[in-house]
């Protein structure tokens, strides 16, 4: 049904991912390459505070990094940016029907391009640390089409809450901040205590950081049981999502 929808209003979805992406860059003299220069200056921060002055002993700290900020990144972003979209999507909602799930669900395809405009540096970077392509690299459309759906259920779970509590929106800055540091994008997962190991992959980002580290500096595949998690955190987000997100589509127009 959902796909459907998307398939019917293809058009809005496209016109609405076009509007989000130009006005991001807007007034921008450096447009899109922000995407780029922004992770790239991040990187460089975290590598001289961990690697170098707190000697965080990884491998290639800088890959290790990135393989695991980027997909925060996209987390983090397209989590934050769909989360007051309904709400500051009033006069569109009251002018016209479409299926109103269209307006988060575009935010997030806004950022996968962003995302993905900025994965595309990450490749050469792995070539020039010495990590040669290989048959895993397959599987990279996979994860992502994963983490772009669980992130659309969130999305579509936090902006259904903003429309009746837009506190949520601070709320949301500490709790981002401390699901960052409960992931480990920063330290490697070998650093967790074995008593605190089964609590810390219940963390589904847990999960899609591994994934991509897996494949991108690893080579290998993911386990079959993270697999089967990570198909799990997804299909839970979306539901969630979606429940909530029906038991307010009615009042949906008379509370923005």
């Amino acid at each position: 049904m959902f796909l459907n929808h998307i398939f019917r209003y293809r058009d809005l979805v496209k016109n609405l991912v076009s509007r989000d992406f130009k006005t991001r860059y807007k007034r921008s003299y450096l447009g899109i390459l922000w995407s780029l220069l922004n992770p790239l200056l991040i990187i460089l921060v975290y590598t001289l505070a961990f690697d170098y002055i707190m000697k965080i002993r990884v491998k290639d700290f800088p890959m290790f990094f990135m393989c695991g900020y980027l997909p925060w990144s996209y987390f983090s972003s397209g989590l934050m940016i769909s989360l007051p979209s309904l709400s500051d999507s009033g006069y569109l909602i009251k002018a016209v029907y479409f299926p109103r799930e269209i307006v988060p669900l575009s935010i997030v395809l806004s950022c996968l391009i962003h995302f993905l405009i900025t994965f595309l540096f990450v490749f050469p970077i792995l070539l020039i640390y010495g990590y040669l392509p290989h048959g895993s690299y397959l599987v990279l459309p996979v994860i992502i089409l994963l983490q772009t759906i669980f992130i659309f259920g969130l999305g579509l779970l936090v902006s259904s809450i903003h429309v009746f509590f837009r506190d949520l929106r601070y709320i949301m800055e500490v709790l981002l901040m401390a699901w960052f540091w409960l992931t480990p994008v920063v330290y490697p997962i070998s650093l967790i205590s074995e008593k605190f190991l089964f609590f810390y992959k219940l963390n589904p980002m847990t999960l899609f950081v591994i994934a991509y580290r897996e494949i991108l500096l690893n080579g290998t595949l993911p386990a079959p049981k993270y697999w089967m998690a990570l198909v799990i955190a997804t299909a839970g987000a979306l539901a969630l999502g979606y429940l909530l997100f029906f038991g307010i589509r009615k009042r949906l127009a008379e509370e923005i």
